[in-house]
């Protein structure tokens, strides 16, 4: 047994992370720092795989929370920016490293960032001209443009705004942004690109020139002041006619099914017609310029896409094939090349590139294996009281679902009594909790999770009550008044033995009961400590003491972690070098995540 899992696995997997944040059912997700204390050893360690260090170690050490937003994640591409020089590979339907390869590259013009897919790279040549996206306009032809300098053929894919380009540009890596023109205008089953498997010999019935007169829409005359037209006879047959100027015909492709080569007249099979108005048929003049080459054939479940093989007039070969029209519909496609030139004795031949479903540009994560998630938040100051800004940390983490331990929710209106141990649904976010303690005005929950927004009805599962939330605590010993943060020191309040307050990170132990933990921050009232071993007794004016600072306090007042240590899962972990906090400091967090 065999297997392979594709790239769409993992545009999938991220996909769903980032729905998980943005869907109305959302998951909760915070990003949250730790670890106040150095590291032990000179460098910045990468964070342990263990049980220990992503659950219990993270929590001893957690200091604060940040809940993400739909504003705060994007799903990312690599940043593969256009360079001078560069060779680009083209989209491949059927080239199995493409994804290894730069097929596609990001601009910069004026203040946004542009991103364009290769259709083709003329012939694997090194691009020095940048696709430029004021030469985008939102007719769908335009979204292709054809460099002059360089003969790359580019597809614009969408627009990055500078704003969303600095909040999520991250290691080389940008996001993903809707766009609604180009994804609009994407054709489903088109060809837009053929490769020359065979390039063939003998192919020397290329030709070109101007007409001299026509008799209709269908027969006319021709000369070359450039080119010796062929003397025999049908020597053309079953070639194509391509004109290239005049009477609104230039791109009319026709098959050639008489050469009279006595009075150089051609014949083709279906009529000429004005480009703009094919129901209008046209009589060629003088005016109008052509090119003969070989017929190219397209079979397949499509429709409407045609092309012309061009040939290399030092070697007799097929070089390469150019696009009359893209077509649309197709998932497989035939291809054959005629001439009439019998003694042709290696038959070229061609494969048409399929682009993907929806079309290039109708789904930009799939196409360009988007697989990566960037997280980008900040912590601006103290988040109007919601976050500490003391001291620093060294560690930023992904938490997924954790508890709340001790929300306290104020009602009013009650249609009867909570129980106590029920489950306490709220009605509209789907926040939920286990009701420790209920009357008439106050409901305090544990194990709480989402959301209790003012306004709205709680109902207890067992009791059936109901009643509206006037307003909610984190913490029944805290004021803060959403789950959007949490802070997860141990706060104490206390008051100081010695004269001075204790020092950061040092640890501190009762000695009666054995309790110690290492500051986070200390004042003249307040000391908050991580990394908590045993239960410090507040209420018996036991003396703690500073391992660094040998200054003594008596504490007082216990106000326990937001959260219930180890609840929800640590998804990330991430070393850095130490980081400050002050209250008019904001930190920029950007997480990437690579599937």
């Amino acid at each position: 047994m065999t297997e392979r899992i594709y790239k769409e696995f993992n545009v999938h997997s991220a996909r769903q992370l980032v729905e998980s944040v943005t869907e109305a059912a959302n998951t909760m997700y915070y990003v949250f720092s730790t670890k106040h204390r150095d590291f032990s050893g000179s460098t910045t360690p990468t964070p342990s795989a263990s049980i220990t260090n992503s659950v219990y170690q993270s929590y001893d050490e957690m200091i604060f929370g940040k809940l993400l937003t739909s504003n705060d994640i994007s799903i990312a591409i690599e940043n593969k920016s256009w360079a001078n020089g560069t060779t680009y590979y083209p989209y491949d339907d059927q080239d199995t490293t493409m994804l290894d390869k730069d097929y596609y590259a990001v601009t910069s013009e004026g203040t946004d960032y542009h991103v364009w897919k290769v259709i083709d790279n003329n012939g694997n040549t090194a691009s020095n001209s940048q696709p430029l996206y004021s030469d985008v306009s939102s007719s769908l032809g335009s979204l292709y443009i054809k460099s002059a300098t360089d003969g790359y053929q580019w597809r614009f894919m969408y627009t990055i705004p500078q704003s969303k380009y600095t909040k999520f540009n991250a290691n080389n890596y940008i996001p993903v942004v809707d766009h609604a023109n180009a994804s609009g205008n994407a054709i489903n089953g088109a060809l837009d690109a053929f490769v020359v498997t065979n390039s063939g010999n003998n192919y020397n019935e290329f030709a070109n020139g101007s007409v001299v007169t026509g008799t209709n829409s269908t027969v006319f005359t021709v000369n070359s002041t450039s080119f010796t037209l062929n003397s025999a006879n049908d020597f053309y047959n079953n070639c194509s006619i391509y004109f290239t100027s005049g009477l609104n015909i230039q791109g009319t492709y026709r098959k050639i099914t008489d050469w009279d080569a006595t009075s150089n007249t051609i014949t083709v099979g279906t009529a000429i017609s004005n480009t703009s108005n094919t129901d209008q048929e046209v009589t060629p003049d003088s005016t109008c310029g052509f090119e003969i080459t070989p017929t190219l054939t397209i079979k397949g479940d499509g429709s409407n896409a045609s092309a012309r093989p061009i040939i290399n007039q030092s070697t007799n070969t097929i070089a390469n094939v150019e696009v009359l029209s893209r077509g649309e519909g197709y998932t497989y496609a035939n291809i054959t090349i005629e001439a009439n030139n019998m003694a042709t004795a290696n038959l070229a031949a061609a494969r048409a590139v399929i682009g993907p479903f929806g079309g290039h540009a109708a789904d930009p994560k799939s196409e360009l294996e988007a697989r990566y998630v960037i997280i980008s938040t900040d912590f601006a100051n103290n988040e109007a009281d919601n976050i500490q800004t003391d001291n620093d940390f060294r560690t930023v983490g992904l938490l997924k679902d954790p508890f709340y331990a001790n929300v306290e929710i104020t009602i009013d209106s009650p249609t009867t009594n909570f129980s106590v141990t029920e489950t306490l649904n709220h009605n509209t976010s789907g926040g939920q909790g286990v009701i420790s303690f209920a009357n008439s005005t106050i409901l305090r929950l544990s194990n709480a999770y989402g959301m209790f927004n003012p306004g709205a009805n709680v109902t207890g599962v067992t009791s059936s009550a109901t009643a509206n939330v006037v307003s909610m605590k984190v913490n029944a010993q805290d004021t803060r008044s959403n789950t959007h943060f949490f802070q997860q020191t141990v706060k104490f309040n206390h008051v100081m033995v010695t004269s001075n307050n204790f020092v950061e990170d040092e640890k501190v132990t009762e000695a009666t009961t054995d309790a110690n933990g290492f500051v986070y921050a200390s004042n003249s009232s307040v000391t908050q400590l991580s990394e908590v071993r045993g239960t410090f007794d507040a209420t018996n004016n036991y003396i703690v003491t500073g391992g660094t600072s040998s200054e003594t306090a008596r504490f007082s007042n216990t106000i326990q972690p937001d959260l219930v240590r180890g609840s929800g899962e640590v998804l990330l972990l991430k070393n850095v070098e130490a980081i400050s906090r002050s209250n008019t400091n904001t930190e920029t967090i950007k997480l990437v995540i690579k599937f």
